[in-house]
């Protein structure tokens, strides 16, 4: 009898995971249940889409006719429900699929703010989709006025977005600095005067208390908690996302603040039941501890890892340093290690002189002698000797002020701790003999 391996799930993470099950496993049946409307795509690549920088044929990653090459079926619809004791799921129209082993990586979903009005025709909730990002590409030909609730990383892309296409822009942003949790107060007040530079607006500490509508039930303003009132076309609510994984609801599967429990090799609390990907809660990068997953390059590790363990070759996940990457509005930014030290742990940082430019920011964080997290937003410099110097626990004593320095490489360091991992050290002698 052939093995039948289910991943309920089409996007990074899922599509990973089939194909690391194919290499595994060439004769095995894989089944992917894609519950989008489209082909595996580029979900980071929406926004420059949406600028008219990126072709629409370049967003998706693998056309149909790839995954027939690869004897990967792709079947478009829903789970319904997950019955691990049968060994089985069942879809939204009724059909039932036997599996011998399956991987949830069904993602997220934006969530709604309980905010009056979010019914209202010219609301969209979230930015997160191909479906999403038509919609404001169709809107964009026609309004005006744009207002964006929540300032995070999905809201300042938004924001972008409608500022290049000619709109007027505000954001409110319930915290006290756009972007958290990836920027600190610094960091925030250069990404705040960056927005008002290019002629968008914000207000901090400020939530949407009703969106209000005319008439004809299309939204017109925006009342805010500080007494304002925004005139609005179309409204984009950016308050953070959800996992997917309400439909597991009654089979058994552990669910914790909305995610997916894993253990180390991203098994569920059933044996042949594995997640990845951002609906899941794992063990996160080096020095962060359990949280749900965010990024394209966690989810797709994640994704060959799961499939790894489920076809039987025994894998600890590990994340290794926490490493996040992308664009905050319209500024660059790497996030390394503890990027943000919390008061009181032993944690000290230094800022660094950016050179030319108002939108650049280097800030390093220290712990017992050893660099330990950087925060880089603008002109991106030694990301990856900071990486290394990180991930090998250098000691950096008495370099600190040395290290953004472009003269300055790890060899310079007559002190070398890697906690045990020769296979680190090995990779720093290598970069440093470059």
């Amino acid at each position: 009898m052939v093995n039948r391996y289910i991943i309920i799930g089409a996007g990074v993470a899922g599509i990973s995971a089939a194909e690391q099950i194919r290499r595994l496993s060439p004769d095995a049946e894989v089944q992917v249940i894609n519950g989008e409307p489209y082909p595996f795509y580029r979900r980071l690549s929406l926004s420059t889409y949406l600028q008219g920088s990126t072709p629409l044929e370049s967003l998706t990653v693998k056309q149909p006719e790839e995954y027939e090459a690869l004897n990967i079926d792709v079947i478009q619809g829903r789970v319904a429900r997950v019955e691990p004791q049968a060994n089985r799921v069942v879809l939204t129209n009724g059909t039932p699929i036997a599996y011998t082993g399956s991987i949830v990586a069904t993602g997220g979903h934006a969530i709604a703010p309980p905010i009056k009005g979010l019914d209202l025709k010219g609301v969209r909730l979230g930015y997160w989709d191909m479906d999403d990002t038509f919609w404001y590409e169709e809107q964009f030909k026609t309004v005006k006025n744009a207002v964006i609730v929540g300032a995070g990383v999905l809201g300042l892309e938004l924001a972008d977005c409608c500022n290049r296409a000619g709109l007027n822009v505000m954001m409110l942003q319930l915290g006290d600095r756009l972007g958290e949790p990836l920027t600190d107060t610094a960091a925030g007040e250069i990404l705040a005067k960056r927005v008002r530079d290019t002629g968008a607006d914000f207000r901090l500490l400020t939530s949407a208390t009703e969106i209000v509508g005319d008439e004809s039930g299309h939204v017109v303003a925006v009342r805010a908690s500080n007494g304002e009132e925004f005139p609005a076309d179309i409204v984009g609510v950016c308050c953070g996302i959800r996992p997917n994984a309400s439909f597991l609801e009654g089979s058994g599967i552990l669910v914790e603040k909305g995610c997916i429990v894993v253990d180390e090799h991203l098994r569920t609390n059933f044996d042949n039941i594995y997640a990845a990907g951002d609906c899941t809660w794992v063990q996160g990068g080096m020095m962060l501890g359990r949280r749900p997953n965010r990024t394209w390059q966690v989810a797709t590790m994640q994704g060959i890892a799961a499939a790894t363990n489920l076809m039987g070759q025994a894998t600890v996940y590990n994340e290794g340093l926490f490493y996040n990457a992308g664009v905050l509005y319209d500024i660059p930014y790497t996030l390394l290690g503890v990027f943000d030290p919390p008061e009181g742990q032993g944690y000290t940082s230094r800022t660094y002189d950016p050179g030319k430019g108002d939108y650049n920011y280097f800030k390093l964080t220290f712990k017992d002698g050893k660099l330990v997290g950087a925060l880089l937003m603008g002109r991106q410099r030694r990301t990856q000797i900071l990486r290394k110097m990180i991930e090998g626990q250098m000691v950096v004593a008495g370099h600190e002020h040395q290290l953004m320095d472009a003269k300055f490489k790890p060899k310079h360091l007559k002190e070398v701790e890697t906690a045990g991992d020769r296979d680190v050290e090995e990779k720093l002698a290598t970069y440093s003999s470059r």
